[in-house]
C-alpha cells in the first residue's frame, strides 16, 4: 500500500511535467553544432553541483507562452549566430551533446536560495561536464522576453569564459562593472547590461578584471576551451538566400562576421506598411585608437527586384544613420567587406559587424512633424 501511494503521487508530477514539456516549442538554432545551450522552461532539480551548498534545489517552471519561449530563444541565438554552437529548447539534444560542451540555462522564479539577481552563472563552466547550470531568475526581470533573453546571453557569456566588459575613467577608476555602452545610442555589449537598449553585442574592451586588461569577447570565446569555432559562413550571401531579420516592435539588429573578403551577408525585411528605415552602426571595440572600432564593411539596401537602393559604408553610419522612405514590401539589406585587404583576398581575422535598426511608421513621422 506504502509503495502504491508513492507510485500514485509521481504519476500526476510526471504528467505535468510532460504537459509543460510539451507547451515548450523545440527549436534548435544550428543543429549541426556538436556544442548545446539547452534552454530549460520547465522547471528541474538541482543537486550535486557547486550551487548546492545548503542542499537540493528545485526551480519551478517559468510562465511564458510559446510565443514568448520563440522570442526569448530568437534574441539569443541571434547573439551566438556567429558560432559554431546550437541554442537549443530540446532536452534530449542537450543529453546527446558531448558533456565538456554544454550547458543548462535554468528560467524559474526560484531564487530565494540565492538572493536578488537577474541571473548568475560560474566564469567557464560551460566545460566542466557536471551538469552545474546557469541561472536566469524571471520574477527579477518582469517576465519580460527581452530582458530574459537579455541576461541569459549574458549567463551563457560567462560559462563560455567571459568576465564582464566594463566603463573606466581616465585615472583608471571603475566607473561601472557592467558597460550599458555609449548613453542614447541604443546599444550595450552583451557582457554588460544592456536590458533597455535596442541591439546587443560582443565587444572588445577592457573588462571588470582591470582598466588595462583588454577583453576580447569573441576571441575568448573562439579560443577557450570550449570549441566554439566561428561558423565557416553564418550567412547567405546574396538576397536570394537572405536571412529574416527579427523585428521586435518597430526595431531590429544585424550582427555577424565577415569571414572572407569574398563573403556578404544577406538579411530580409518585411516593410509591412510605408515607413521610415533607420539604420545606424554599432561600435564593436572600445579601443578607438587601434582603428577598428567600426569593422571596414559597406552594407547595400536592395528592393524585392534585387536592385540597388542605396550602399552605406559603416564608418559613416557610427555616429549618424541612414534614413530612407519605403513603401510596404520586401527589403533586403546586405553586408560585405570594404577592408584594406578586400582586394587581395586575405586578412589577420573575420570582421564582426553590428547595425540597429528601426522601422519608423509613416503615422509616426506625421505625429512627430505635428508636433504630437
Amino acid at each position: 500500500m506504502k509503495t502504491f501511494r508513492i507510485l500514485s503521487a509521481l504519476v500526476p508530477a510526471c504528467c505535468s511535467l510532460l504537459l509543460l514539456q510539451a507547451q515548450v516549442p523545440l527549436l534548435n538554432s544550428y543543429p549541426r553544432a556538436k556544442a548545446a545551450v539547452y534552454l530549460d522552461f520547465t522547471g528541474s532539480r538541482v543537486e550535486g553541483t557547486s550551487w548546492n551548498w545548503n542542499g537540493p534545489i528545485v526551480a519551478v517552471p517559468a510562465t511564458f507562452s510559446p510565443s514568448d519561449i520563440r522570442e526569448i530563444f530568437n534574441r539569443i541565438a541571434d547573439d551566438y549566430h556567429p558560432f559554431n554552437l546550437n541554442i537549443t529548447t530540446d532536452p534530449s539534444v542537450y543529453a546527446k551533446a558531448p558533456p565538456r560542451q554544454r550547458i543548462k540555462v535554468i528560467f524559474t522564479s526560484s531564487s530565494s536560495w540565492y538572493g536578488p539577481a537577474a541571473g548568475v552563472s560560474y566564469v567557464g563552466s560551460f566545460t566542466w561536464g557536471d551538469g552545474t547550470p546557469a541561472w536566469v531568475f524571471t520574477d527579477w526581470l518582469g517576465n519580460n522576453p527581452g530582458y530574459t533573453a537579455a541576461s541569459a546571453s549574458h549567463e551563457i557569456g560567462h560559462t563560455l569564459g567571459l568576465q564582464h566588459q566594463s566603463l573606466y575613467d581616465d585615472h583608471c577608476h571603475k566607473l561601472t562593472e557592467c558597460s550599458g555602452g555609449i548613453p542614447g545610442q541604443g546599444w550595450a555589449p552583451i557582457m554588460g547590461v544592456g536590458f533597455y537598449q535596442s541591439c546587443l553585442t560582443w565587444q572588445r574592451g577592457p573588462s571588470s578584471v582591470g582598466c588595462q586588461s583588454t577583453q576580447d569577447d569573441i576571441g575568448i570565446i573562439t579560443g577557450g576551451p570550449a570549441h566554439c569555432s566561428l561558423r565557416e559562413d553564418d550567412y547567405g550571401n546574396d538576397y536570394a538566400h537572405a536571412e529574416m531579420a527579427h523585428i521586435y516592435g518597430h526595431e531590429f539588429s544585424l550582427k555577424g562576421i565577415i569571414n572572407y573578403p569574398a563573403d556578404r551577408d544577406a538579411f530580409t525585411i518585411d516593410v509591412p506598411a510605408a515607413a521610415e528605415l533607420r539604420l545606424q552602426a554599432v561600435p564593436t571595440s572600445f579601443t578607438t585608437a587601434s582603428g577598428n572600432a567600426v569593422p571596414a564593411v559597406r552594407v547595400h539596401l536592395l528592393n524585392a527586384a534585387g536592385d540597388t537602393l542605396g550602399s552605406y559604408n559603416a564608418a559613416n553610419l557610427l555616429y549618424d544613420h541612414m534614413q530612407r522612405l519605403l513603401e510596404a514590401g520586401t527589403y533586403y539589406l546586405v553586408v560585405e567587406d570594404i577592408g584594406p585587404d578586400h582586394a587581395k583576398g586575405h586578412r589577420d581575422r573575420p570582421y564582426y559587424y553590428a547595425f540597429i535598426g528601426r522601422l519608423v511608421p509613416a503615422s509616426d513621422m506625421q505625429r512627430l512633424a505635428a508636433g504630437r
